[in-house]
C-alpha cells in the first residue's frame, strides 16, 4: 500500500508542477549560471510573489528542483486600492505596454475590481517529423500535461510545422545564508558539476600513495609537492610525475598541496609584495602545466590579519593564470572561529567569488595540546560551521573537510594535566579492541565514544569510524555541497568507503 501510494503522490507532483529534479543526493550537483543581470529571486514559484533578492549576470547557484509553477497557466491580476499599471508591471516584471496590449486598454485608468490578464513569455517550437508530446516533453523538461494545457490541444497529434508553447518553468535555487527561492528556467544555463570525493596524502610513502588509488570512489587526490619559501621563486617543488600518471590512468584528479609551514611572517613576505606574488603565480603556473595537473588546493594557515587582502589577490592572481589553462583553484578555510589569525586572517566571502572550491576543513575543535578534553569535530559544531560558511559561500562550492583520525585524551587523575595523542582510525579499533571496550553512542557529539581507567591516568576518545562519517556525508547532502575531503587517507579502516562516497 505504501509503494503505490508513492507512486501517485509523484505522479501528481509530476502532472501538478512539472518533473522534480536533483534534490543533490547523487553523484553530481547541477548548478544554474545567471544569463542577465537583474534576475529576480521570487519566494514562490508564481509571478508577482515577494522578491527574495536580485542576481546578476555570472552568478551560480545550485539548483534544487524544478516545477511548472504558474508557468503553464493564464495569470490573471484583481486590482485592488492603489494599484496603477506600472506598480502592476513592476510586481510582474512586464512592460506598461504589454499590459495594455493583452488587456485591450485605451487608457492607463484602472477600477477597483477589474481583472487584468498578466501576459508571459514562452519558448515557440515547430514541430518537425516523428515529433510527438513526449518527446518533446523530455526535451524541454516540461510535463506532457503542461504542454496539452497551454496549447489548448484536444489530441495528442501533432502535425509538422504546428507551433507550440513551452512553458518556461521555474527552478528553485540554494541561495546564500541557507536561504531558497525561485527563479524563471530562462534565467540561467544548467551544468551538471561532479562532486568532490578528495583525499590528501600524508605520513605515508610512494608505495602506499600509489595503493590508494585503488579506491573506487575517490575521485581527486592532493599530495604535497609546494612549500612556500623565502627564496628564487618563493616555492619549494617536489612533483611526482609518476604518481600523476598513475592518478590519471586510474581516473583520478591530482590537485596538488600548497603550504605556507603555518609561517605569518614567511606569508606577510610573499604575499604583501605584489612582484613576489607574481614571481609564486608564475612559478606554480608553470609547474603545474608542466605536470598536466589538474588544480591546486592551496592551504595557507595562521595568516597575520594584515595580510586578509593579500591572500584574496594572490588567489586572485593565481585564478587568473590558471584559467586559460582549465586547472582548478581549491582554497582551504578553518572553520569559523575566534581567533584572529587561524580564523580571522580569512576573507570567506571574497575567497568564495574568485576560487572554484573553498574547503572547510571541518576538523580541530578541540585540538591538540588543549587541556580542554574533547571531540576533534563534534557533528553539532560541524554542522553550525558549515552554515556560517554559507552565508559567504554558494554551498555547490564548498567542500567539507572531514577527519579519519582523532584524539586519545589521557588524564592524570592526580594532577589533572591532560596530554593528547593524535590517533588514526586503525589504532582506535585495535586500542577498541585489545582492550575490550565498548562503543557507547554520546547524543552531544554525534559520535561514538569510549573511555578506561590504566595506571592512574584516564583514557577517553569520541571515536570517528563509519557511523561518523557517514552523518558527514549526509550533512554534505543535506546541505547540497560540492563534495567532501578527507585528512587523510591511509589512516582510515577499510570500511569507511562504504560511506565515503556520494554514489546513490
Amino acid at each position: 500500500m505504501k509503494k503505490i501510494l508513492h507512486s501517485l503522490i509523484i505522479l501528481v507532483l509530476f502532472f501538478n508542477f512539472g518533473p522534480i529534479i536533483g534534490q543533490a543526493a547523487g553523484n553530481s550537483l547541477s548548478v544554474g549560471s545567471v544569463l542577465i543581470d537583474n534576475v529576480k529571486v521570487l519566494s514562490k514559484p508564481k509571478q508577482g510573489s515577494t522578491v527574495i533578492t536580485t542576481l546578476k549576470r555570472g552568478d551560480e547557484f545550485p539548483v534544487l528542483s524544478s516545477v511548472s509553477g504558474d508557468s503553464s497557466t493564464a495569470i490573471s491580476h484583481s486590482v485592488i486600492s492603489g494599484n496603477t499599471l506600472w506598480n502592476i508591471s513592476n510586481q510582474y516584471g512586464v512592460s506598461m505596454s504589454e499590459l495594455q496590449i493583452a488587456n485591450n486598454l485605451s487608457s492607463t485608468e484602472l477600477l477597483i475590481g477589474q481583472k487584468l490578464i498578466i501576459p508571459q513569455k514562452y519558448k515557440v517550437y515547430t514541430v518537425i517529423k516523428g515529433d510527438t508530446l513526449w518527446k518533446i516533453s523530455k526535451k524541454y523538461g516540461v510535463s506532457i500535461n503542461d504542454l496539452t494545457k497551454l496549447n489548448n490541444l484536444r489530441t495528442s497529434n501533432l502535425f509538422i510545422g504546428q507551433k507550440l508553447y513551452i512553458p518556461d518553468y521555474y527552478l528553485q535555487i540554494q541561495l546564500l545564508g541557507g536561504k531558497k527561492g525561485w527563479v524563471k528556467k530562462s534565467h540561467l544555463q544548467q551544468k551538471n558539476q561532479e562532486r568532490i570525493v578528495m583525499g590528501w596524502n600524508y605520513n605515508g610513502s610512494s608505495k602506499n600513495y600509489a595503493q590508494q588509488l585503488n579506491h573506487s570512489n575517490l575521485n581527486v587526490v592532493s599530495p604535497r609537492w609546494y612549500t612556500l619559501s623565502n627564496s628564487g621563486n618563493f616555492v619549494s617543488i617536489t612533483a611526482d610525475t609518476k604518481y600523476l600518471k598513475d592518478a590519471h590512468s586510474k581516473g583520478k584528479k591530482v590537485w596538488p598541496l600548497f603550504g605556507n609551514k603555518f609561517d605569518p611572517v614567511l606569508t606577510n613576505l610573499v604575499l604583501s609584495n605584489s612582484g613576489n606574488r607574481q614571481k609564486l603565480v608564475s612559478a606554480l603556473k608553470n609547474s603545474l602545466i608542466q605536470t598536466k595537473s589538474d588544480g591546486i588546493n592551496v592551504d595557507f594557515e595562521n595568516i597575520d590579519p594584515k595580510n586578509k587582502q593579500d591572500f584574496v589577490l594572490f588567489i586572485t592572481e593565481l585564478k587568473k593564470a590558471l584559467q586559460p589553462h582549465g586547472i582548478k583553484v581549491s582554497v582551504d578555510v578553518t572553520r569559523e572561529n575566534s581567533d584572529p589569525f587561524w580564523s580571522g586572517s580569512l576573507d570567506r566571502k571574497k575567497l568564495g567569488e574568485v576560487a572554484d572550491y573553498i574547503v572547510m576543513m571541518g576538523y580541530e575543535e578541540h585540538w591538540g595540546g588543549n587541556q580542554i578534553t574533547g571531540s576533534v569535530a563534534s557533528m553539532p559544531w560541524t554542522k553550525k560551521g558549515v552554515e556560517l560558511l554559507m552565508n559567504d559561500v554558494p554551498s555547490h562550492k564548498i567542500v567539507l573537510g572531514v577527519p579519519f583520525y582523532t584524539r586519545e585524551w589521557v588524564t592524570n587523575l592526580t594532577t589533572k594535566k591532560v596530554n593528547s595523542i593524535d590517533r588514526t582510525m586503525v589504532e582506535v579499533e585495535k586500542i577498541i579492541t585489545s582492550k575490550g571496550l565498548k562503543k557507547v553512542w554520546d547524543q552531544n557529539t554525534q559520535q561514538n565514544y569510549v573511555e578506561y581507567i590504566a595506571n592512574g591516568e584516564k583514557h577517553q576518545i569520541w571515536v570517528e569510524d563509519k557511523q561518523s562519517i557517514k552523518l558527514r556525508v549526509n550533512l554534505a547532502n543535506q546541505f547540497n555541497l560540492g563534495g567532501a575531503a578527507a585528512w587523510y587517507i591511509g589512516s582510515e579502516t577499510p570500511d569507511i568507503w562504504d560511506v565515503y562516497h556520494f554514489n546513490k
